[in-house]
């Protein structure tokens, strides 16, 4: 991909989790989503039909957590993602986590902001 944001970078990955959380497809990396058992059943509840195109997408950007090589990283990026993408609120991930929500958020840009660099 050329000329990727950060911004392009979530937009992605939120759409990867609603896709492969509504069709529970995923040839991919399935431990993505096995990190959120509690939440992919509210994503799930949105029943929308999504085209093979749209499914090697979402796969494609799942792969792109694993890219991330700070394990902690990872996890607080999959959360607000998961988040965003209608799972619950990051606040309440942040909370239970001790995490400080204003933080992590800015640790995320810079996750994101490596990964468009990676990308």
């Amino acid at each position: 991909m050329l000329n990727v944001t950060p911004e392009d970078v979530l937009v992605r990955l939120i759409e990867a989790v609603e896709v492969i959380a509504v069709t529970g497809k995923g040839d991919g990396p399935q431990a993505v989503l096995a990190a959120w058992p509690e939440y992919k059943g509210k994503i799930a509840k949105r029943r929308r039909h999504f085209s093979p195109a749209q499914v090697s997408r979402a796969e494609e950007a799942l792969g792109w957590f694993f890219l991330v090589e700070d394990a902690d990283a990872r996890r607080a990026l999959q959360f607000e993602v998961m988040c965003k993408a209608g799972g619950g609120k990051f606040s309440a991930v942040c909370r239970k986590y001790g995490w400080k929500r204003s933080t992590v958020t800015s640790r995320n840009r810079v996750v994101l902001k490596r990964l468009a660099e990676r990308l």
